[in-house]
């Protein structure tokens, strides 16, 4: 075994290296104030509760198309958001950085249940979901 490390040390690197970033993105993932949802999760979340959706994208990505009551803001105009506390808040945007960014600055304005949808407006789409909006295309 000790031949077989010494043998592929930057192999054996490498993976420890691996292993430990994924540790770490399941640390991160389990413990964050902001939840990853599924389409699945959100669509159940949006029938069965009050909900807020926050659509973090340019005005004219949101003009193009949008799920169904979501509300169109930018990350500097987040802390003007108004809601219950026990609402839920789920962002979304292109890409899964920004809705998790926005998610964590409306987190941090005092909100608890706040979420982000996993894969963003490009995942909804993939899924034949609907979209509200002028639609082209």
């Amino acid at each position: 075994m000790a031949d077989f490390i010494y043998d592929n040390i930057f192999l054996v690197s490498a993976f420890i290296f691996l292993f430990v970033l994924i540790i770490n993105l399941e640390i991160k993932t389990t413990f964050s104030r902001v939840k990853k949802l599924t389409i699945d999760e959100m669509t159940s979340l949006i029938n069965g509760s009050k909900v807020l959706l926050i659509d973090i994208r340019t005005s004219d990505e949101y003009n193009n198309g949008h799920i169904a009551n979501a509300k169109n803001f930018t990350l500097d105009k987040l802390s003007t958001i108004k809601a219950s506390k026990q609402d839920y808040i789920i962002t979304y945007a292109k890409t899964d950085s920004e809705a998790i960014k926005a998610a964590k600055l409306i987190n941090d304005t005092g909100f608890e249940n706040v979420c982000y949808l996993d894969g963003g407006i490009n995942s909804w789409i993939e899924n034949n979901m609907p979209l509200s909006g002028e639609v082209n295309g």
